[in-house]
């Protein structure tokens, strides 16, 4: 039965007569071990192509989505890890791959006529792989891709007279995004593998056609099936072996807590992680650091040590030698010269030149492949030299690294819908501190962070905490406290409320009050207040501000009857301190005695009502620029809330300090 299928089948698609072309092919001295890098590139490309439609059913390409879906093929789907790692290693293996089939071409004379079109092939192969590298650099839409890829179209467009026009179209427009990705993508999925597959088919019918190149003194006979094709075989598994090796070591940022491992399985990022089972280990890899690396969402606004991947590194250190209106040397002039050379090196072997043309190629291909080494190696050795430019290179790209952990470790928790770009933009951690720095250290310390001897207003650090009213109790001359500002009445307070409680033997008892009205506070107070009866530690620090306190101070009580100092009600909390930044005029906070500026969002039409009301108010206050989200992430870094602002809502339970 298996026998008539055989036979039906082939006489109706001549499979067997396909089968002999592609694998009855006489080899000349027999199959070599040198032969097999065809191959092995043939392979490699399925590889590629296999893994690349598999990456393709998650991927979307669009700036606000793309980092989101390689996030989850990454992170959460089942082996998205391996694949995606097989794809990144796979592209790199590929330029190896090249450089080594040329030079073992060039070597066996390959090249020289009568397979000069075999040679303009190969080299048509060689720029078509080298733009699927370039194009799949951008996809994950990450700071290293963006930027990289900012690099190679800038050097585009330094190519006279069509560089800049060249450079648009290939952009999408004059600034890097949405129209930026979707051109690369699809040049990476369907133009450049297309004509890919067609210049391999062209290559090998031409190769088929005048065979081998042997040796004249070649001894023996052999044929590809099976003697080459188990040798391609061997190194083609070897190679997968090796991608493997490097996927499994991994090149990605490991997800470190618990917490954020269980998020990825949509549970609370607060829940306890799950045992991990055998599989869960394999199957999400990735969150152990496995597979290829994923940068920080791109963002056009963030500077970053851009490097382009290490096979096009000679181009960049090439450029360091060729600077201002040198600069096209190292862009053009060279690159075309020795694409023009590599062209013409079949042409020099016409003949009776065909040694000379041997020798030459020989010595061009090793030169070049040897310039290309020496100058990746001179890039990569000047980024770890002792030099003041060396060492911020690498301060940037540390501090490139702990944003992008930063934003994988956000990303379990959620993604913004307008895009990756705001998990870093909106996350209190990171831009909290630095908006921090922006607006509010010129006048505050806020721990060791930004700590200097010339700040006029109180530490920040733990503000609204027991610990921090305490101290304020004990020392409010210090400067960490009121030592640095015009508020006097509470020092003198308390060096009189001190000074009778020593007189009268009760400065303990003192101490014991101080220790209450700190931790009732503390604990950012907001309900109603206490009954007589309630004895709770809470309850006998509202009855220690009743008694010591409310001369000066209210509690839930309305702006019209407020005190000579800041109101209690929430001491602290969010929306005590989102108040105190908006309007620290306001009678609930400092009132006339007030020395900040108000902090508010003046950009658009609502600003000039902003200043009017302000004016109205307190016109000695002065009006800064800080938008609503900003505001936010500025009080959310102080609380030590480090959950991602999502659109500026207001924070509406402040984890327990």
């Amino acid at each position: 039965m298996g026998a008539t299928l055989h036979q039906w089948l082939d006489h109706r698609t001549g499979f067997r007569k396909f089968i002999e072309v592609l694998l009855i092919e006489h080899i000349p001295g027999g199959a070599k071990w040198r032969y097999v890098w065809g191959s092995c590139l043939a392979f490699v490309f399925m590889l590629q192509l296999v893994t690349g439609v598999l990456l393709m059913t998650s991927y979307s390409p669009s700036d606000s989505t793309a980092w989101s879906s390689v996030y989850f093929i990454q992170y959460q789907m089942d082996f998205g890890w391996l694949i995606r790692g097989l794809h990144h290693f796979g592209s790199q293996a590929m330029v190896v791959l090249l450089g080594i089939h040329m030079l073992q071409v060039v070597i066996a004379g390959a090249h020289l006529p009568p397979r000069e079109v075999n040679w303009w092939l190969g080299l048509a192969l060689l720029g078509a792989v080298l733009g699927l590298s370039l194009t799949g650099y951008l996809l994950p839409w990450d700071q290293k891709g963006y930027w990289a890829t900012q690099v190679a179209t800038n050097i585009a467009g330094n190519l006279p007279v069509l560089g800049p026009f060249m450079q648009k179209v290939i952009v999408g427009g004059p600034v890097y995004g949405h129209h930026t990705l979707t051109r690369f993508y699809t040049l990476h999925v369907a133009i450049l593998p297309p004509l890919i597959i067609a210049l391999i088919i062209a290559h090998l019918y031409v190769f088929r056609r005048h065979g081998v190149t042997t040796p004249a003194n070649a001894k023996g006979e052999g044929w590809f099936w099976p003697d080459q094709a188990f040798r391609d075989m061997v190194v083609s598994m070897l190679i997968f072996g090796v991608l493997l090796g490097l996927v499994v070591w991994g090149d990605g940022h490991k997800i470190e807590t618990p917490g954020q491992i269980a998020a990825q399985d949509g549970l609370s990022g607060d829940s306890p992680a799950p045992e991990r089972s055998l599989w869960d280990r394999i199957a999400h890899a990735g969150r152990d650091g496995r597979g290829a690396n994923l940068d920080a969402p791109a963002d056009p606004s963030k500077a970053y040590p851009a490097r382009p991947e290490w096979y096009f590194l000679f181009l960049f250190q090439l450029l360091k030698y060729f600077e201002g209106d040198q600069e096209m040397i190292g862009t053009v002039v060279i690159p075309q010269a020795a694409t023009l050379l590599l062209l013409i090196l079949p042409l020099l072997g016409i003949g009776k030149m065909r040694k000379f043309g041997h020798a030459f190629g020989i010595a061009v291909i090793v030169g070049l492949l040897g310039s290309v080494g020496v100058l990746t190696f001179q890039a990569l050795a000047q980024d770890r030299a002792d030099t003041d430019s060396a060492r911020k290179f690498r301060e940037d790209k540390e501090q490139a690294e702990r944003l992008a952990g930063r934003a994988i470790e956000l990303a379990g928790n959620g993604i913004p819908a307008e895009g990756a770009v705001l998990l870093l933009q909106r996350d209190p951690l990171t831009r909290g501190s630095e908006l921090f720095g922006q607006h509010c250290a010129a006048c505050h310390n806020c721990g060791s962070q930004f700590a200097k001897d010339s700040a006029s207003a109180s530490e920040l650090e733990g503000f609204g905490t027991k610990e921090w009213v305490a101290g304020l109790l004990r020392t409010p001359v210090s400067p960490a406290y009121f030592g640095h500002t015009k508020l006097k009445e509470m020092s003198g307070w308390v060096k009189r409320t001190r000074a009778k409680a020593k007189k009268d033997g009760k400065e303990a008892e003192l101490d014991v009050e101080f220790e209450q009205v700190a931790q009732w506070l503390g604990s950012h107070p907001r309900g109603a207040a206490p009954d007589k009866a309630d004895q709770s530690p809470l309850a006998k620090g509202y009855r220690v501000f009743e008694n010591r306190c409310s001369e000066c101070h209210t509690y839930k009580q309305p702006a019209s009857e407020a005190g000579k100092g800041p109101d209690f009600t929430g001491y602290g909390d969010a929306e005590w301190l989102r108040m105190m930044i908006l309007a620290p005029y306001q009678p609930l906070r400092y009132g006339e005695k007030n020395q900040m500026p108000a902090f508010r969002n003046l950009e658009g039409p609502g600003g000039e009502i902003v200043r009017m009301e302000v004016s109205e108010k307190n016109p000695s206050t002065k009006l800064t620029q800080l938008g609503d989200v900003d505001r936010e992430l500025i009080i959310r870094w102080l609380l030590k809330d480090y959950r991602v602002v999502f659109g500026g809502e207001p924070i509406s339970a402040p984890p327990q300090r």
